[in-house]
C-alpha cells in the first residue's frame, strides 16, 4: 500500500475506460503515472454503448461531456424486426432517454478516444506485464524490471495483472452462456439500409444488432447461446456457421467481415478481495458485469473515480474503502445482467413476442416505468457529492 499519493509512481496496466481514466485521475492527484496496453494500437470503434448513470457524473466532473455529446450517434429508435426486415416494435429514442436519464448512446471507442485526449502519461502500446508482485515489482516481457508505488490492473476480464497475482481466471470468471462479436466497416450502401436506427434481429438464442454511424459506416453486434465458453480459432468462421441462415442483412453482413473482428466469452467477474499489496484492479478486472447488463463503462470510470479519491483521501486503508464502496453497485448490476438475458437474448419464440409487445406499448407511462427497471439498475450513492 503506498504511503502518500505525493511524486510517487503509478502503473496502470490496460489502455481501456477503467485504465484511461484511472490515468486522468490519478495525474490530477499528483501521481506520474505510465500506462501500458497489450494491443498494438489504440482500439477505436467498438460496439455502442448506453452511456449513463454514476459514470455520466464522473464524466462531467472531468469537463468531458460537451466532447462526449459531440460524438452522441443519432439513433432516433430502437427497432426489433423480422427475417425481411419488416418492424416488429420500436421504442423511440424519446422514450429510451425518459426511462435512461441523461443516456448518451456512443461508440466505446469514442469514449475511451475523448478520455485519452486529456491524458499527460504516454501509452506504451503492443506490451503488457510478465510478473507482478505484492511489493510493487514488475517485470516486462523484454526483461526489464522496474518498481512502482502502485500497480492498477485494469486490462479486463482476462486480466494477466489478476491472473498473476490472484490467480487463475477460472476461480474469478462466471461464464453467462453466450458468445458475442462486435465490428465496424465502411458499406455505404449498408449504412444506407439500415439508417440511424438501432435495429435488431432476435432469434431463440441468437440476436444480430446494426446502427449507421459515421461517413457510410455501421456497426453490428452478434450475440448466441453457447454451451462452452472456450473460443473458436477461427471467429469469423464460427459467426458464418450460426448466423448464416438468418434473412435480413445477415449475409451483407457476414460477407464484410473484417479480420480484426471483436469476439468473446460473454462473463462477469466475482472476486472476493480487489486488492493485494500495492496491486488494486479496476473496471472489468475485479467487477465485470457484462454485455447483459451494460453499464461497465459507467461502472469503470466510477471505480477509477472512486480509487483517486480514496488515495488522496489517506493511503492508511484505501483500498478497503474504495473496494467497500465499488463492490455492492457492482454485484447489483451483475445480478441485473443475469436477469436481463430474458430480455436481450430471448429463449423461445414467446419470449421474443412479450418483449416486442413491450416496446410497442413504451409510451405508457406504466410500461416506461417497467422499462426503466429492465434497463437501468439502480446503483445511485456511489459518487460522494461533487464539491
Amino acid at each position: 500500500m503506498p504511503k502518500s499519493n505525493a511524486q510517487q509512481r503509478a502503473l496502470i496496466v490496460g489502455a481501456g475506460i477503467a485504465g484511461l481514466t484511472s490515468a486522468w485521475w490519478l495525474e490530477r492527484a499528483g501521481w506520474d503515472v505510465s500506462v501500458v496496453e497489450k494491443a498494438p494500437s489504440f482500439r477505436a470503434g467498438g460496439y455502442l454503448i448506453d452511456f449513463f448513470g454514476p459514470g455520466h457524473e464522473v464524466a462531467r466532473r472531468m469537463g468531458l461531456l460537451p466532447a462526449l455529446e459531440a460524438r452522441r450517434a443519432p439513433i432516433s429508435s430502437v427497432t426489433s424486426v423480422d427475417s425481411s426486415g419488416r418492424r416488429r416494435a420500436e421504442i423511440s429514442a424519446a422514450a429510451y432517454e425518459a426511462v435512461a436519464d441523461g443516456v448518451i448512446s456512443l461508440l466505446r471507442g469514442d469514449l475511451a478516444s475523448v478520455i485519452r485526449a486529456e491524458l499527460r502519461a504516454s501509452i506504451r502500446y503492443g506490451t503488457t506485464v510478465s510478473a507482478v508482485f505484492d511489493d510493487g515489482r514488475v517485470t516486462f516481457p523484454d526483461g526489464s524490471s522496474d518498481e512502482f508505488d502502485l500497480v492498477v490492473g485494469a486490462d479486463g476480464v482476462h486480466s494477466r495483472v489478476r491472473e498473476l497475482v490472484f490467480g487463475p481466471s477460472a476461480s474469478f470468471v462466471r461464464y453467462l452462456g453466450h458468445h458475442t462479436a462486435a465490428f465496424s466497416v465502411r458499406d455505404v450502401e449498408l449504412s444506407a439500409r439500415i439508417g440511424h436506427r438501432y435495429q435488431m434481429l432476435t432469434v431463440p438464442h441468437r440476436m444480430i444488432g446494426c446502427y449507421a454511424v459515421r461517413d457510410g459506416a455501421m456497426a453490428a453486434l452478434m450475440l448466441y447461446r453457447s454451451a462452452s465458453p472456450e473460443l473458436p480459432a477461427d471467429p469469423a468462421a464460427a459467426l458464418r456457421e450460426r448466423f448464416g441462415d438468418l434473412g435480413w442483412v445477415a449475409p451483407a453482413l457476414l460477407s464484410v467481415l473484417p479480420e480484426d473482428v471483436y469476439y468473446d466469452e460473454v462473463s462477469q467477474v466475482d472476486m472476493p478481495v480487489w486488492h493485494r499489496g500495492r496491486v488494486v484492479l479496476v473496471g472489468d478486472a475485479c467487477g465485470a458485469v457484462s454485455l447483459f447488463a451494460g453499464h461497465g463503462a459507467s461502472l469503470a470510470m466510477t471505480g477509477a473515480c472512486v480509487l483517486a479519491e480514496e488515495l488522496t483521501a489517506g493511503a492508511e486503508g484505501a483500498f478497503e474503502r474504495y473496494q467497500g464502496r465499488m463492490k455492492p453497485a457492482v454485484e447489483h448490476t451483475q445480478e441485473f445482467g443475469r436477469r436481463f438475458i430474458g430480455w436481450m437474448a430471448p429463449s423461445s419464440a414467446w419470449r421474443i413476442a412479450l418483449r416486442d409487445m413491450v416496446l410497442r406499448l413504451s409510451g405508457l407511462p406504466v410500461v416506461r416505468k417497467l422499462i426503466r427497471g429492465s434497463v437501468a439498475p439502480d446503483v445511485d450513492g456511489v459518487l460522494t457529492p461533487a464539491t
